[in-house]
């Protein structure tokens, strides 16, 4: 009950701050496996307290949903990030939607309408589906993931393995990256049935022609063992730390927001 009451309270408070105009990125870089070249960043959404902290969102999310606030905090994410992509044509990015803005045709008819504004510039984002939702409607979501990609985005599934997201979902859904959630690398060396899991998907991505992306890579050993099993893509604190700085443009890294991701 407590837990659910603070849930609540940064909801409310992320509504505030969007209204104030306090909500930011961190950026997080995802790299190739063998090159370590950088494939995108990922764009964080964290909100600047009044007393100045950042701090992350992920708690309120599901709070966020049961308020019915994540589609206006969806399209905002939104405005922000094509604006960076504006700003800087060089880089690529992605951002986190929820499940249910994967069912809002409202929030589709947006995203479409924004893209054809600025030309060029699908091609350099990646729309992340998080499983908070359950992705419950699949034949809508079919329909979000077919007109995005459409449209020259690519589209990933995020926190593969943390719970609502399932193979269903990876035989119905024609999307480009599975990103599996970092409570499933940390398992990777102790667990035999998790590492099966993770073989099974490699083996699937091979013959379907998705690319698997493995977050939570904070270990050089770690980052080792996903390679050898045949992970093409990493990201975690090993490779950079969430930063609100735009470190494509070589900036220093005083501002760093070490924070869990959404």
């Amino acid at each position: 009950m407590q837990e659910e009451q603070q849930r609540r309270c940064l909801g409310e408070r992320i509504e505030t701050a969007l209204r104030q105009g306090r909500l930011l990125f961190a950026f997080q870089p995802v790299v190739c496996g063998v090159t370590g070249e950088i494939d995108y960043f990922e764009c964080l959404l964290r909100v600047r307290e009044e007393n100045g902290a950042i701090r992350a969102v992920g708690e309120a999310v599901a709070a966020l949903e049961a308020r019915g606030a994540i589609g206006t905090i969806d399209r905002y994410v939104l405005e922000m990030a094509l604006g960076e992509l504006a700003r800087h044509p060089r880089v690529k990015l992605g951002f986190n939607i929820s499940g249910l803005t994967a069912c809002d045709r409202l929030w589709l008819r947006h995203l479409i309408a924004r893209l054809h504004r600025s030309p060029g510039t699908a091609s350099r984002l990646v729309i992340e589906i998080t499983e908070t939702a359950a992705l419950s409607d699949l034949e809508e979501s079919a329909r979000f993931v077919d007109t995005v990609r459409a449209a020259g985005c690519r589209v990933a599934l995020d926190d593969f393995g943390a719970g609502h997201t399932t193979l269903r979902h990876l035989e119905y859904l024609a999307i480009d990256t599975v990103k599996l959630d970092a409570s499933l690398v940390r398992l990777l060396r102790t667990s035999p049935a998790h590492r099966a899991v993770l073989r099974h998907l490699v083996g699937l991505a091979r013959s379907t022609g998705f690319r698997l992306v493995a977050e939570g890579v904070e270990t050089a050993e770690q980052a080792a063992l996903l390679r050898a099993e045949g992970i093409g893509y990493l990201q975690g604190y090993h490779f950079g730390l969430p930063t609100t700085e735009r470190v494509w443009l070589g900036e220093a890294h005083d501002d760093v927001a070490a924070l869990s991701p959404r």
